[in-house]
Order: C-alpha cells, then sequence, then structure tokens
C-alpha cells in the first residue's frame, strides 16, 4: 500500500471519526434538552395546564431517547458494560456475520450467471480501444512495458538464475535423442529430396571460391602443388587460368545435371546413413554420447551465460536509448492493437468473449477460497477492533435512530397526553 493511499484512509477515518462524534454529540444533546424541558414543565405544572403537555412531550422524548440509545449500543457492546442478554449482538454474533458476508458476496457477486450478464452488457474490447486510441495512454502502456522489461532481465542477472538456466537447458537438451532427431530430419529431407539443393548449392560455392580473384594465389599454388618437380611446376603455370575455369565449368555442370553420377551417390550416402542412424544401435549410442559430452563440459554453461549477458546488455543499452527499438516496436503494436480493435467486430467479439468466460472461470474456480477468506477474516478480527470499524461507518447514520427516537417520542407522548385530556375531559 502506497504513503498516499494510507493518507487518503487515514483522512476518511479521521472525518468520520469526527462526523460520528458530532453525531453522538447531538443525540447527546437532544436528550439533555429533553430532560431540561422536563424539569421546566414539572415545576410549572400546577400553574397551567399547557404544562402538562410540554412534560408529557419531554417525558416521552427521553424515554424514547434512551430505548434507541440502548438499541444502538446493544449491536455494539454491553450498555454501560453491564452483560445484559441480547445484547454486543454484533461481537458475539461474529462468526454467523462471517460467514452471512461471504454466502452473500459469493452468492450475489460471484456466481456465473451474474458475472456472465454482467459482462455481457459491457463492451470491454470497445472500451479498451477507445482509451488507447488517445497517444499519452499508449505512451503510458509503452513506459509501463518498458520498464517492465528491463527490470525483469535486471533481475534475472543473478549467477543462480545463471545456473538455473544452464541446467534447465543441459536437462532438456539431454532428454533429446540426438541420434532419433537427426535420423528424423534425414528421413524428411531425404523424402523431398531437399539434400539434393545442399550439394547444388554446396558445388557452386565451391565454384565461386575457385572462380574469385581474391583466391588466385592459393588456387595456382594449389594446382601447381600437384607435383614436386619445380620443372613441372613451370609448365604447369601457364595453364592455371585454363585449369580454373575448366575446373568451375565442371563444378557448375556437375551442380546442374541431377541425373549425374555425383548425385545419385550423395543419395545413396545419405539413404546409408539414414539407415545406420535407424537401425545400429552402436552409432545411436556414440551420436548421444558425444551430445552428453558437450552438454557436460563446463564451457556450455559458460556460453549460456554469455548468450545472456549479451541479450540482457542489448536490451539495457536499447531502451536507454531515445530511438530504443523495443520501444519503438511496443508503440507500433499497441497502435496496431488499437486500429485492429477498431476496424475489425469479430476481434473485438472475441476478446470480449475471452474475457468474458476468463473472469466467469476464474471467479467459479475461486469463490470459494474467496468465501473461505473472508469468513477467516472475519472471525480473525479482534472484537473491539471489528466493533470499531462497523461503528465508524454506521453509527453515523445509527445515531440519527436516536435523534428520530426523541423528536418522534415525544410527539408520540405529545399525541398521547394530548388525546387523554380530550377523553378526560370529555368525561367530564
Amino acid at each position: 500500500m502506497t504513503d498516499i493511499t494510507q493518507r487518503a484512509i487515514q483522512a476518511e477515518t479521521t472525518l468520520r471519526q469526527r462526523d460520528l462524534a458530532r453525531m453522538k454529540w447531538i443525540a447527546a444533546g437532544l436528550l439533555g434538552a429533553a430532560a431540561c424541558l422536563y424539569v421546566i414543565g414539572k415545576l410549572f405544572e400546577g400553574q397551567n395546564s399547557a404544562w402538562g403537555y410540554l412534560v408529557a412531550f419531554a417525558e416521552a422524548a427521553m424515554i424514547g431517547a434512551m430505548a434507541d440509545w440502548f438499541a444502538v449500543v446493544a449491536l455494539f457492546r454491553h450498555p454501560l458494560g453491564v452483560p445484559i442478554p441480547h445484547t454486543a449482538i454484533i461481537p458475539r454474533n461474529k462468526r454467523a456475520i462471517g460467514n452471512s458476508l461471504a454466502d452473500f458476496v459469493v452468492g450475489q457477486f460471484l456466481s456465473a450467471a451474474v458475472i456472465e450478464q454482467r459482462l455481457r452488457r459491457y463492451d470491454a474490447a470497445r472500451h479498451f480501444s477507445q482509451w488507447l486510441s488517445l497517444p499519452e495512454n499508449r505512451n503510458k502502456v509503452a513506459y509501463y512495458l518498458n520498464q517492465a522489461i528491463s527490470y525483469g532481465v535486471k533481475v534475472l542477472d543473478d549467477r543462480r538464475i545463471h545456473d538455473f538456466l544452464a541446467e534447465a537447458a543441459r536437462k532438456k537438451l539431454q532428454a533429446i535423442d540426438l541420434s532419433e532427431f537427426i535420423s528424423n530430419g534425414l528421413a524428411l529431407v531425404n523424402r523431398n529430396n531437399s539434400h539434393r539443393k545442399i550439394l547444388h548449392g554446396g558445388l557452386h560455392r565451391f565454384a565461386d571460391y575457385v572462380e574469385s580473384p581474391d583466391n588466385t594465389e592459393k588456387i595456382s599454388a594449389f594446382i601447381k602443388g600437384w607435383s614436386e618437380n619445380s620443372f613441372v611446376q613451370s609448365m604447369i603455370e601457364p595453364f592455371v587460368p585454363t585449369i580454373r575455369t575448366a575446373v568451375v565449368s565442371k563444378l557448375r555442370a556437375a551442380a546442374e545435371d541431377e541425373t549425374s553420377g555425383l548425385y545419385l551417390e550423395f543419395d545413396e550416402q545419405v539413404r546409408t546413413y539414414l539407415l545406420r542412424l535407424q537401425q545400429d544401435p552402436e552409432l545411436r549410442a556414440w551420436v548421444n554420447q558425444q551430445k552428453d559430452a558437450v552438454l557436460n563440459r563446463p564451457e556450455f554453461g559458460n556460453q549460456i551465460e554469455s548468450l545472456w549477458s549479451q541479450f540482457r546488455d542489448w536490451v539495457v543499452l536499447d531502451l536507454s536509448h531515445p530511438d530504443s527499438v523495443i520501444a519503438d516496436k511496443l508503440a507500433k503494436l499497441l497502435e496496431e492493437l488499437e486500429q485492429h480493435l477498431v476496424s475489425h467486430e469479430e476481434i473485438r467479439s472475441w476478446l470480449n468473449d475471452q474475457i468474458r468466460a476468463s473472469l466467469t472461470s476464474a471467479a467459479h474456480a475461486n469463490k470459494g477460497v474467496i468465501g473461505d477468506l473472508i469468513r477467516e477474516e472475519v472471525v480473525r478480527w479482534d472484537d473491539k477492533y471489528m466493533v470499531n470499524r462497523l461503528e465508524l461507518f454506521l453509527g453515523k447514520d445509527l445515531q440519527f435512530i436516536r435523534i428520530n427516537g426523541t423528536l418522534v417520542g415525544g410527539l408520540f407522548g405529545l399525541l398521547i397526553y394530548g388525546v387523554t385530556m380530550l377523553v378526560s375531559g370529555g368525561g367530564q
């Protein structure tokens, strides 16, 4: 809870306490006024019959005020500390109140029917799109997303996290049957003849290498190196360009002729190795042993940590830059989301369906937990704390009962006295 929230709650509590104290003084003041009127009326009652009406009003007002004071106080505590039966009703029935409150909240607010009916009347997707249409709101969301991403990569920069990631990656990779993975990949490649593209590309790349002027010296030295005799080398040197051209031509021709023996031999090699991976237990075991050997090296964990560190540094550096790529992408995604929500009714309908289904499901799954939480929390409250909080929120209105009891009691007393006098006067 933030300091602002705490100050707001404290200010509201202080205001309620002041209002409650004022209403108590008003109710007590009316009782005191009725008592004064009663004394005055009694002093002058014998001088004039009109004083009897004042006495009747004041007497009934005092009775009404004290009766309602007793009723109000009896809700929260024992009047004057005397343990009169059926007083301190709220503390005495704390568990029943908690159960009733929990049942009321769960039944009236968390039922699937109530939530679904309420959400059907509320177009959440449209309201969200309208909110996102304002640039300041999109900037606000993007800012918080940027902060969350930056915080996330920083908080994960911990040796324990690095070790966990490395160990998790190692376990996942160790669980993979690499020989089976390669076998399935080769089977798919062989089924589609995609392996021929590898040979095709490889031959052309080799031809490019031989043909490149940057490799002239290397190719010349290689060709002349066919013989160790310097005389033979001098005889070969004039023919090196011709040989290079011929080799390049042969390589490119071989690459384009998929009916040649080279392609057929390559097909056979791929099929042979595929069959060995599928049927040779020793080869399969050897492949997996090589995989495990790589994973068990200390360098593997260091490599994972290095990759993570590079990623983290890039994210932090990018988000700190005014022209952040991540921030720009997030802003564009939010703008596109808002435009899609505005222009596509089916997307809004889908989003509303997901919100409605999620909230309904969450309420149905957790209403028992919420109900138990309310029951346990109410029972856990200290009696004094519970009484003080309820009186703080309800006491102001309850003081009106005392005020009304004083005034209405006095009026009824006046009415009864008037009727009595009328009847007794009529009987004389």
